[in-house]
């Protein structure tokens, strides 16, 4: 099974939650999982940063093969630019395309 997981809320409650919910789904021995990913647009923006309370769950998540995606729209109106996410964040053109194609492509969308 393919998961994406949508992200878009600026709240770090939610970014904490968003985290675990990934890694309880990774948990989870009866669900078997080929891909994950997380994309991320607006205020979720916010969990990718290099200084996000959630990096390390980000970075553990990532060695457990989770791709996350931070949309590119998402810069324009904030000082945050690429050089500013965590190392190994993919940049996509469109938050909501790249959750369309996602789908497309046959994987779950779950939103936390």
């Amino acid at each position: 099974m393919n998961v994406v997981f949508h992200h878009s809320n600026d709240d770090p409650e939610l970014h904490a939650r968003v985290t675990n919910n990934v890694a309880n789904l990774l948990d989870d021995s009866t669900v078997e999982t080929d891909a994950v990913a997380l994309v991320a647009n607006s205020g979720g923006l916010r969990l990718l940063v290099a200084d996000s309370s959630q990096r390390e769950a980000v970075e553990t998540l990532q060695e457990r093969g989770v791709v996350f995606k931070q949309c590119r729209n998402t810069f324009a109106g904030t000082e945050v630019g690429e050089d500013d996410l965590i190392d190994g964040v993919e940049v996509v053109p469109s938050g909501v395309g790249e959750l369309a194609r996602l789908q497309e492509a046959g994987y779950a969308y779950l939103r936390p």
